[in-house]
Parts: C-alpha cells; structure tokens; sequence
C-alpha cells in the first residue's frame, strides 16, 4: 500500500493531509516558521532501512527523532508478551520526546517500516531547542496529550467492543494519520503486512482478515495487494460506533 504522488509523507513542507473530522497534521507543520526553520538545522542526519529500529523501548531518552521521509512504526508489549503497534509515524513527526522531556526511559520502540530519513536531536540540544521556542514547548504538549488520548481510546473501546467495530475504528484512525483522498475515496497511505495490521487493530489475523472481507463485500473498501481503499468513510464511521 504505496502512498501515491502529493501525500504528506513525501514532502515535508507540504500540507498535511486531513479532512475536518480530526485529521492530525505532523508535529513540524504544527510549529510557526521560525521554530520550523530552526529545527530542522539541528541533530545529524541518518538513514534506516526497512525493519530497523530508530529506538527501542527502555532505552535511555537521551535523543528525539524527527522524522524526514518515509514511515515508522510506534510498538510495545502488552501484558502477554504480544506486539501491539500503537501508532503510525510520519514524516514531521518527533519521536522520543517523552522520554527527553521527563529524563525516563523509552516505554515504546519506533521502527521504519520502509527505507526512512530522520535527524537525530540529541537531549541537550532539543531541551535548548524548546527554551528558546516556547510554541514548540507547547506543540510538545499537545503531541504528548495526544498519544495518550489515542492510548485512552484504545483501553477504553477495546474491552467489549465487537471484531467490526475495533477494525472500524482503527481503519478510520488511520486514514486521520496517512489517508490519500481521491475520487470520493480514502487510501490509506503507508503499506502494513497483515501481521501489522492485526497488532494495530489489535486483534488476531484471522479476525482482522474476517472483517476486511465482510467489509471488502458490502463495499466499504476495497483491497489489492499493494493497497487499502476506503470507498464508504461514513459507513467506516458509522461501523465503528457498533
């Protein structure tokens, strides 16, 4: 599921993709322009190919990425010991800052889920890069509230909550974080194996793979091997309010 000619992902300086129903722009765009300009001259610049981690949970927070290009994979463990991926990364994106800011260890591993460019920030100098920000301090709260609402949301949904509307539901998030919209449609914009997806939602393949295809035959999406479409939000929507 390949994001396609003028997404988000692809350049930095270009508007986030969103509809007015929560879309959620990058942290870099959310900055004025001379925190925006200043951030992106600090750190050093590093490259990771696909499956290779950018962090990992427990580590010391002794760094933050920005993200350039391509896209990440936010994951923990839940009580059994099973991969839950809690967020999907793009281009803009900071990553890490929690760990800088409350001088705490990781609590989750980032890891490129295709060839990705980031600058590395370390402690220090972010810290500096805050002080003498303050919009960016406070975009720095606002991403942080956001993660854990997001966390919230899945505690709370989850519990009960039937196999159509979880995949709804999380379907629907992502098309907020990288949804290319089209032709009355929604693709989604970064590729997931099944495996991914199922940890996203979470749930176990089968289940995921059962409500794709109720989904895929009533017509609310429609899917190729290298990609997702959403052809009925409203329906999504409403499917995941059940």
């Amino acid at each position: 599921m390949s994001a396609g000619k003028g997404t988000r992902h692809r350049d930095e300086d270009a508007e986030p993709v969103h509809d007015g129903n929560g879309g959620r722009p990058a942290f870099l765009h959310r900055l004025d322009a001379a925190a925006r300009t200043r951030l992106r001259t600090l750190g050093t610049p590093q490259t990771f190919g696909k499956g290779n981690p950018l962090m990992r949970a427990g580590e010391p927070g002794d760094y933050v990425m920005l993200l350039e290009s391509g896209f990440v994979k936010v994951s923990n463990l839940d009580s059994q010991g099973n991969t839950i991926i809690l967020d999907i990364g793009v281009p803009g994106d900071l990553h890490g800052e929690i760990a800088v800011v409350a001088g705490q260890p990781r609590m989750a591993t980032v890891v490129a889920l295709e060839p990705v460019r980031a600058r590395r920030i370390a402690a220090t100098e972010f810290r500096r890069f805050l002080r003498g920000h303050v919009s960016a301090m406070e975009q720095v709260l606002v991403t942080v509230c956001g993660r854990f609402a997001v966390a919230q949301e899945q505690r709370t949904h989850i519990r009960g909550a039937q196999a159509m509307a979880k995949v709804a539901r999380r379907l629907d998030h992502l098309l907020d974080i990288c949804g290319v919209p089209g032709d009355g449609a929604w693709r989604v914009g970064v590729s997931l194996s099944q495996e991914e997806l199922a940890q996203f939602v979470p749930l176990s393949r089968s289940n995921v793979a059962e409500a794709l295809k109720s989904l895929e035959r009533d017509g609310v999406i429609a899917k190729s091997r290298k990609a997702l479409t959403v052809l009925d939000r409203p329906r999504l929507v409403a499917l995941r309010q059940d």
